[in-house]
């Protein structure tokens, strides 16, 4: 496995996992403005030129976001999704930076996933969501 920055090549394959998870609607444009922003860091994990999973951070110095992370279904569980998310903390430099980020409150898998690996629930934002799902805030610090 390879874990590399994405390019616009990898657009038709983000785009198609993401119609698999069906769990955002960004379009293409969406993920090229990601690409081309100086403050974005936007990583794949590919084998065989397949791509497996990628993640869409905001380096914004000491309080960074983590917009969007996904893996393949068939690749689920075999540590990708933690490699993704490592890679972008480990752009966090100085003691004190901090990732935030968002997850709809019922997806408990995802919570999961990011306690795991240090992220703390910091904040609730009622009916965050259009279907008026509450959106569970989350905090990594360096």
């Amino acid at each position: 496995m390879l874990l590399r920055e994405m390019t616009e090549n990898d657009l038709p394959q983000v785009l198609e996992l993401q119609r698999e998870l069906a769990f955002q609607d960004w379009n293409e444009k969406q993920f090229s403005s990601e690409i081309r922003a100086s403050y974005a860091y936007c990583v794949v994990c590919e084998e065989a030129d397949k791509l497996l999973g990628y993640a869409i951070f905001h380096l914004l110095g000491p309080d960074s976001e983590l917009l969007s992370i996904a893996t393949r279904t068939s690749e689920q569980r075999k540590g990708i999704g933690s490699q993704l998310l490592k890679t972008g903390l480990d752009k966090l430099t100085e003691s004190g930076d901090q990732c935030f980020l968002e997850v709809r409150d019922g997806n408990a898998k995802a919570r999961a996933f990011y306690e795991k690996h240090g992220f703390k629930l910091y904040s609730v934002r009622k009916k965050y969501y259009s279907d008026g799902e509450d959106a569970a805030l989350y905090k990594f610090s360096r």
